[in-house]
């Protein structure tokens, strides 16, 4: 009888023994997952390396750039392929600018060619980035101005005394042309970002509203394709540009 009891006694601490390790167990997994929620939250939603955005006339650009550098006389004009294909010399009647837009250019790849700007640590910089992110890269709003911030911390940091204005997007026409992304997602990517530069206490320029027709749409004597811009559309674009600098 002793030893039934004696046996019976080993059971139950064997039980007990493996429901306190699965306890265990499962508050350890728990922390982990926790940890690892945590370090997601600060882990960048992008890698610095990525090169998805490149294509051979970007590295021809930025070889170009290289060969002709700012100063701290100049005004860098910092985007895609709106700004790229800017005359902004002409547009603008100044013979200080430097054009950095580059054709398919995310957010991504303005953080990781930086530093070339910061290197001529000009006078105003005027940036417009982040519609390919939406059309190209298919990133989300909010890992977009995640990477938004790093360039704003990046040039905030490293070209204190420059002189920064973030333009807003500029909307797109879905109704005449067949474009996968819309304005709905535009207008609000540009609250986010208008935020964002409240937080960095940069000048926000809200010029997509310049730019809309009784559809609210792009307007089309603005566009020919939907997105990019005729002449008339440069011309509104360096005029809000231009009213900025005379403040």
């Amino acid at each position: 009888m002793a030893k039934k009891q004696t046996g019976l006694t080993t059971f139950w601490v064997l039980i007990i023994v493996c429901v306190g390790l699965g306890l265990i167990f499962s508050f350890k997994m728990a922390s982990v997952s926790l940890i690892v929620e945590q370090i997601s939250k600060i882990t960048p939603m992008f890698s610095p390396k990525d090169t998805n955005y490149q294509t051979a006339y970007y590295q021809d650009k930025i070889k170009q750039f290289a060969q002709n550098p700012g100063s701290k006389q100049d005004i860098f004009l910092v985007g895609d392929s709106l700004t790229d294909l800017g005359n902004w010399t002409e547009l603008l009647n100044k013979t200080n600018i430097k054009n950095r837009g580059i054709i398919r250019d995310t957010t991504i790849g303005v953080f990781n060619r930086i530093d070339e700007i910061i290197d001529a640590q000009p006078q105003t910089i005027f940036i417009m980035i982040g519609v390919n992110d939406l059309w190209n890269e298919n990133r989300t709003i909010d890992e977009i101005i995640f990477t938004y911030k790093e360039i704003l911390t990046t040039l905030e940091n490293k070209t204190p005394e420059t002189q920064i204005y973030i333009q807003s997007l500029l909307p797109i026409n879905k109704r005449d042309y067949p474009i996968k992304i819309d304005n709905q997602d535009i207008r609000e990517f540009n609250q986010k970002l208008e935020a964002l530069a409240k937080e960095f206490n940069y000048e926000y320029m809200d010029i997509y509203a310049n730019f809309l027709d009784e559809f609210n749409q792009l307007k089309s004597i603005y566009t020919n394709d939907g997105v990019h811009l005729t002449a008339e559309g440069y011309k509104v674009w360096a005029k809000a540009i231009a009213q900025v600098m005379k403040e």
